[in-house]
């Protein structure tokens, strides 16, 4: 079941701005050569963590890729791993900073 991130922002009837997220190292993560003739960040995704959604961790552990169709052929992307651990991160700095 998709994870939505949003849901931790919910503040009764209202929605607080997503902080800006940064997904630490680990070495655990994979790494992969881009290659936007045969890539998409949503497909890795579903290929590595069984939910396309997931595209946003890849996005966030990316900070230098701002727009997904602007990544240049042969950029490494990582790939935050594993995802429990991702979500998890993820999941408190969005609680901790959403009140800021």
């Amino acid at each position: 079941m998709p994870i939505n991130f949003y849901e931790f922002l919910r503040d009764g009837k209202s929605l607080k701005d997503m902080p800006q997220i940064s997904i630490s190292n680990r070495s655990t993560d994979k790494l992969i050569v881009f290659d936007p003739r045969r890539m998409r960040l949503d497909r890795i995704a579903g290929d590595v963590y069984n939910d396309e959604t997931m595209y946003k961790i890849l996005m966030w552990a990316n900070p230098e890729v701002v727009y997904e169709f602007d990544i240049p052929r042969g950029t490494i992307i990582r790939i935050p791993f594993p995802l429990n651990d991702v979500v998890q991160e993820v999941t408190a700095k969005i609680q901790l900073n959403k009140n800021r």
